[in-house]
C-alpha cells in the first residue's frame, strides 16, 4: 500500500513455536534421507573418499549432530523460516542487502536448472557454450546500464565480490605508482560491514561516514573525507536506509 508516496509499514508478528529444541527431538537412529554408496565402479576407480583426508584431519568419531525424520528437518527449517523478516513474508521497503529484498521467482527457477547447476568448472569450452554466451550478454547488458568497461562474475557471491573490489582498486592506484599514497577507502555506517572489511583486509585505511540530521548519509561530511589519500568509496547503493 502506498500513503502520500511513502511505503505504509505494517506490525511485524514473529512466529511463535512451543516445541523443543532440536537435539531434544533426536532418536537415535533416525534418518530423514539415506545417502547412496557410490557403485562398484566408481569405488574401485576412486577408492574411499576418506583416503584422501589427511589422518590427522579426521574425527575420532561422529559429530554429535540430531537424528531426524525428513518430516522433522522440513517443519525445524520451515519454522526458522518464519522467524525472518523479509520481503517473502512482510516487510515492503526496498533494503539494500541481499538477504532482504525480493528476488521474483522465475529467477529462483532459472539458477536450480540443471542446465546450471550441473555445470562443471573442467568441462571443455565446446559443451558450455549457452552459459558463456549468458555470461557474456549479461556483461554487455551490464555495460550499457553503467558506462564501465567491463565486469567479471568470477565472484561466487556478495562478500567475495566486495572483496574484488579493493583488490581491483589497489591494482589500479599502484598501475599508476600511487598504491602507497592512495590508502583510504570511505564507506558509511549504512553500508554492508563486509564493504569496511573487505578494504580492511587489502590494507587500506577505514573512512566511515555518520548520517546528518535527518538520518541519511551526510554530502558534506563525504566532501571533506575526500583527499588526495583517497583510493575509493564502497557504499551500497540503495544503502540499508532504503
Amino acid at each position: 500500500m502506498l500513503e502520500n508516496k511513502k511505503t505504509k509499514l505494517r506490525n511485524f508478528h514473529q512466529a511463535r513455536w512451543d516445541e523443543p529444541v532440536i537435539f531434544e527431538l533426536s532418536t537415535e537412529g533416525q534418518r530423514g534421507i539415506l545417502v547412496p554408496k557410490a557403485e562398484q565402479g566408481i569405488r574401485d576407480m576412486a577408492g574411499d573418499g576418506k583416503d584422501i583426508i589427511p589422518e590427522q584431519m579426521r574425527r575420532k568419531q561422529a559429530p554429535k549432530l540430531p537424528e531426524l525424520s525428513q518430516a522433522q528437518v522440513l517443519r525445524h527449517y520451515l519454522h526458522l523460516s518464519q522467524h525472518t523478516l523479509g520481503a517473502d513474508v512482510n516487510t515492503e521497503i526496498g533494503q539494500g542487502t541481499c538477504t532482504i529484498k525480493y528476488s521474483p521467482k522465475i529467477n529462483e527457477q532459472f539458477a536450480a536448472s540443471p542446465k546450471v547447476t550441473e555445470l562443471h568448472p573442467y568441462q571443455h569450452e565446446d559443451t558450455v557454450q549457452g552459459i558463456l554466451e549468458i555470461i557474456y550478454k549479461t556483461e554487455l547488458f551490464l555495460r550499457e546500464i553503467s558506462g564501465l568497461d567491463r565486469f567479471t562474475f568470477q565472484p561466487g557471491g556478495g562478500s567475495q565480490a566486495l572483496l574484488a573490489i579493493p583488490s581491483m582498486i589497489r591494482a589500479y592506484h599502484e598501475s599508476r605508482g600511487e598504491g602507497e599514497k592512495r590508502n583510504e577507502i570511505i564507506t558509511t555506517i549504512f553500508s554492508h560491514p563486509s564493504n569496511a572489511a573487505a578494504a580492511a583486509v587489502k590494507g587500506f585505511k577505514i573512512i566511515t561516514l555518520y548520517p546528518d540530521k535527518d538520518g541519511y548519509p551526510d554530502v558534506e561530511a563525504l566532501k571533506n573525507a575526500i583527499s588526495d589519500r583517497t583510493a575509493g568509496l564502497m557504499i551500497t547503493n540503495p544503502e540499508d536506509t532504503g
